[in-house]
């Protein structure tokens, strides 16, 4: 099993600000050579932006990242793991759970600061950065 490695928004974030506990994480899985995150974490970051200049720094820092979408595959999983939180009571937000479906259905590891929902769903493997 590959330990490909998906960052969450709130990693690329504190690369972005240049602090926190994100930063080294971001720069340790950029020296892997494969960095993956998702487009609904490239929208939570193109929405957070308030300039122009802003989105461009966004846009460059993820040139070399592979971006995964919200598929067919995803979507499904998403679902799925919306249904079982809602089951059990313990909803995360929709962007959240879209994000997890991508990484599940991409067999992929995410690095994220945001254990405590992520931790809620079933066999999504964490990298917790703290």
């Amino acid at each position: 099993m590959e330990n490909i490695i998906c960052i969450d928004t709130d990693v690329i974030i504190d690369h972005l600000k240049g602090k926190g506990p994100g930063v080294n994480a971001f720069e340790e899985i950029i020296k892997s050579g494969n960095p993956h995150t998702t487009y609904i974490n490239k929208f939570e970051l193109l929405c957070g932006a308030r300039r122009k200049k802003e989105i461009k720094i966004i846009e460059t820092c993820l040139l070399g990242f592979r971006i995964l979408p919200f598929d067919k595959s995803s979507s499904r999983e998403a679902a799925r793991i919306y249904r079982e939180l809602k089951k059990q009571g313990e909803l995360i937000g929709v962007r959240d759970i879209m994000i997890a479906g991508i990484v599940k259905a991409n067999n992929l590891i995410l690095a994220t600061k945001n254990i405590k929902d992520f931790k809620r769903i079933k066999e999504l493997r964490l990298l917790e950065i703290k």
